[in-house]
């Protein structure tokens, strides 16, 4: 009986570690096939949607592709398999919304019209880069481009073009030429020109273009309507910012003060208050905008010194402006400028034998006259004359020019910051002709033009000292002179105002 129960007692244990294994395993596989159900209901909802995808890239004919019909369609219908998943969690995952990233690439291979994307792709924006060339003496048009770098080919295709709207042969020293190149071109390539173009006058424009076969010259001229004007006013604040507030371009002031240049300074004798006139041939735009003057007639200015008026006369081999009673007249025979720069301005130190040197301290005469002006102001020869000295570096004057006008006269330009390239010892200079630049070399504290002018070798006052005005007229020059400032004064009354004159 002993025995008897002792194996009873272990058949009931080995009965529960079986029941155990059981519902371990059992445990096991349900957790698999939970599994399985999950990645298989992923699995179909994947072909689903696939299959979804590619019936609406075929409905919606995206990029104006044309829906095809049902039985031409091509693709697996994974349709059947939504009927086989059972559960609300797999149904669900079917019935997400399709994601249009996933439906764009779908589209892409199955209805896009690709040639017409592709044509709608917008090319990228062409890279130019520009540069300027000036004509130099000895020039011409081939050698300009070959020195930026363009292939033989082009240069003789552009030369063509060019040559057929304009005489090349007319190219002058000092036009500048703007040059367009293609700046993606691979380093060590040829050259390869968009566009060029220069201006052989004021009116005149050549222009050069690449095209689809070549290149494609043209000639563009300005039209302009000329008319006898009138403009006087009242000095405000300079005559310069007067004239420009009325309209006129800086051109004509500049030429109105140049028929002055031997009688008035015109930033130090006109003062506020005192009143101006020019009479002149206007070149005007269609909207009646001055832009030049062919020919300026008469300049007077009313300063509390007296009037001080100036006449256009024309002789055979010059033209000059002379006063009322044909006694003085500027560029004609030889005279001296007072300020030889482009237009007035400031002096900045006077003529002073005792003057303290500003660097220095120290008592040192200064023998000439300091006018204040921006650097690369262009600086004029005061007469006719030949150039005897151009330097570099001297002692304080810097860069400096020396021109010799006669036995009499000498004058001199310093602390300039260059020179004309043209501009040699020897050459012969014309008055009004740019000798340099102002700048600021040698012992000077700020940009100025020094300004020397030398009588028998001894310095004189270039603004209080009586300086050359030139010739007087006499018998039958005088005659015609006079018949010409009458039939002037007569066209002041006929002449139309410049809008904002006093007149």
């Amino acid at each position: 009986m002993k025995r008897y129960a002792i194996s009873r007692d272990g058949a009931q244990n080995s009965g529960d570690g079986v029941l155990k294994a059981v519902v371990l395993a059992g445990s096991v596989l349900w957790l698999m096939f939970c599994t399985a159900s999950a990645a298989r209901a992923d699995w179909i909802s994947t072909m689903v949607r696939y299959e979804r995808n590619l019936s609406s890239a075929h409905a919606m004919a995206v990029g104006g592709a044309v829906p095809q019909d049902q039985a031409s369609r091509r693709g697996f219908d994974f349709s059947f398999l939504t009927r086989r998943v059972k559960g609300k969690r797999s149904l669900a995952r079917i019935r997400e919304p399709l994601d249009e990233a996933e439906l764009m690439v779908a589209e892409r291979h199955a209805g896009m019209n690709m040639a017409a994307e592709i044509r709608a792709v917008e090319r990228p924006a062409l890279l130019e880069l520009r540069k300027y060339a000036t004509i130099e003496s000895g020039d011409n048009l081939v050698k300009i481009l070959k020195q930026q770098g363009l292939a033989r080919s082009d240069v003789n295709a552009i030369n063509r073009a060019v040559d057929g709207v304009f005489d090349l042969t007319k190219l002058m020293p000092g036009w500048p030429i703007s040059i367009n190149l293609d700046a993606s071109v691979e380093p060590g390539a040829p050259g390869r020109l968009i566009s060029l173009h220069f201006e052989p006058s004021e009116t005149v424009t050549v222009s050069v273009e690449r095209t689809a076969t070549g290149f494609s010259a043209h000639r563009d001229e300005t039209v302009y309507v000329e008319e006898l004007m009138i403009a006087s006013g009242t000095i405000r604040d300079s005559f310069w910012k007067d004239a420009r507030a009325m309209g006129l371009p800086s051109t004509i002031i500049a030429n109105a003060i140049e028929t002055h240049r031997c009688t008035t300074d015109f930033s130090k004798d006109i003062q506020i208050g005192d009143r101006f006139t020019v009479l002149f041939d206007a070149r005007l735009t269609d909207d009646g905008r001055i832009v030049d003057s062919p020919k300026i007639h008469y300049v007077a200015v009313d300063t509390r010194g007296g009037k001080r008026e100036v006449f256009r006369f024309e002789q055979k081999n010059a033209t000059g402006y002379f006063d009322r009673d044909a006694k003085q007249a500027c560029a004609t025979a030889f005279s001296l400028m007072k300020a030889p720069l482009a237009r007035p301005y400031r002096m900045s130190s006077p003529f002073n034998p005792r003057r303290k040197h500003p660097i220095t301290g120290k008592i040192r005469p200064h023998r000439g006259v300091d006018y204040a002006a921006a650097k690369g102001t262009k600086i004029f020869a005061a007469g006719d004359g030949v150039v005897t000295a151009k330097r570099t570096h001297s002692g304080g004057y810097g860069k400096h020019v020396i021109v010799k006008h006669n036995g009499i006269y000498q004058t001199l330009y310093a602390h300039m910051s260059r020179f004309p390239k043209n501009l040699r010892v020897g050459s012969r200079v014309k008055k009004g002709q740019v000798i340099g630049y102002v700048g600021t070399t040698g012992s000077s504290t700020g940009n100025h033009l020094h300004y020397e002018i030398k009588k028998y070798g001894k310095q004189i006052d270039p603004v209080k000292s009586k300086l050359p005005r030139g010739q007087k007229l006499a018998g039958d020059a005088r005659r015609s002179f006079l018949i010409v400032r009458d039939n002037t004064l007569d066209m002041i009354d006929d002449a139309k105002p410049v809008v904002g004159s006093d007149s």
